[in-house]
């Protein structure tokens, strides 16, 4: 745009004209990317969506590459022979042709799950850390993981198009280090910290319920709990809005949250449910595998306004995300771990379990081809 003025215009009335006319341009651009639209346009287009791979099964799992190898593996070995583990593991691996990178060695972060919905951590762990974009009023984080993690989580939530001032809210799905070691830091950012009532103690007083020592640190570092969840309550935050559920078991205040976007049902399922009946690790001396059971027995007769909810999207605390059908997870988890109570067995691992590797034995191989 050409601003033309007539010479008899004095030279300080159009320096005037200009600079008013720049100011306005700006506010108009500052106004404009204040629009919720915008941003979430602008934040839609940087981060790649996730993307996965289909199953033998059918469903459409966002996995690593070390994940599908073992996987194929499963397939593959023959029954009598145990499932390897350390150098054995890849020279087995090698044995099958397995060996080859097929797929990135993480998943890519950010990347967009859903709307408003990205993955922002962990590319150096096996922790997933979610940001859920709550509007003008700011985003929240799902398990922010280790503080050692914390500059590379608020770098990937800027690149979704939000700044650090706008960390407003962290929910922690349970009170474990590797969930939680952040919280701190992110607190001191002026985010407020949520977590369900009966783990809120651990936070605020560092407890062993933490498990801190299991990663060799000398304390938890502390925090305030700003709000304490119960179950069945509407947690609203900006926007969106969680619903809570808990599900103890792995820890006394474990808890799940139903999220709702694109038509579609999430599960943040933190260390409760994982992809293809992996199971939480149970360990530790607040574990309790008959609270554990309850819990996937509820999730999987979870009902919403009197209305049966069929999980579509799992997003746990490590590892895979089925990114459809999600409630086969969630139906598996308690059909193993009703198995695991009868035989006494740890529940942990599935690929060491003579059932789960039945199942899977003589499968159709899956390409690691993303769609």
């Amino acid at each position: 745009m050409t601003i033309r003025f007539s010479a008899r215009v004095p030279q300080q009335y159009r320096r005037a004209h200009v600079a008013t006319g720049i100011l306005l341009a700006l506010m108009m651009v500052a106004t404009w990317v204040q629009s919720p639209a915008l941003r979430a346009a602008l934040a839609e287009s940087n981060p790649p969506q996730l993307r996965g791979i289909i199953t033998e099964e059918g469903q459409l799992v966002a996995m690593n590459n070390s994940a599908w190898r073992q996987r194929e593996l499963v397939k593959k070995l023959p029954l009598d022979q145990d499932f390897p583990a350390g150098k054995d593991l890849a020279v087995t691996l090698e044995r099958y042709g397995l060996n080859r990178r097929q797929g990135p060695q993480n998943l890519p972060m950010p990347s967009r799950i859903v709307t408003g919905i990205f993955l922002v951590g962990q590319d150096r762990f096996t922790n997933l850390t979610y940001m859920i974009d709550c509007g003008p009023e700011g985003v929240a984080v799902i398990d922010p993981s280790y503080d050692s993690e914390f500059d590379r989580t608020v770098a990937n939530i800027e690149q979704c198009g939000r700044s650090k001032r706008d960390i407003r809210w962290v929910i922690n799905t349970h009170c474990h280090a590797d969930h939680s070691l952040a919280d701190q830091k992110f607190e001191q950012l002026g985010a407020k910290i949520i977590i369900h009532e009966a783990d809120a103690p651990a936070i605020e007083q560092g407890t062993r319920a933490t498990v801190f020592d299991r990663y060799n640190l000398p304390e938890f570092p502390r925090c305030n709990v700003a709000t304490r969840l119960s179950d069945g309550e509407e947690l609203k935050l900006g926007d969106k809005v969680f619903h809570v559920i808990h599900t103890p078991g792995h820890t006394p205040g474990s808890a799940c949250f139903l999220v709702q976007a694109e038509g579609k049902n999430l599960l943040f399922s933190g260390d409760t449910v994982f992809f293809d009946g992996m199971m939480a690790w149970q360990g530790n001396p607040y574990a309790d595998n008959r609270q554990y059971l309850a819990s996937l027995v509820k999730l999987e007769r979870f009902t919403l306004n009197a209305r049966p909810v069929r999980w579509d999207v799992l997003l746990p605390g490590h590892a895979s995300i089925a990114l459809d059908r999600a409630y086969l997870d969630v139906q598996k988890a308690r059909e193993a771990l009703e198995r695991d109570l009868v035989l006494g067995r740890d529940p942990f691992v599935p690929r060491l379990k003579p059932e789960y590797r039945r199942r899977m034995f003589g499968r159709p191989s899956v390409e690691y081809t993303l769609r």
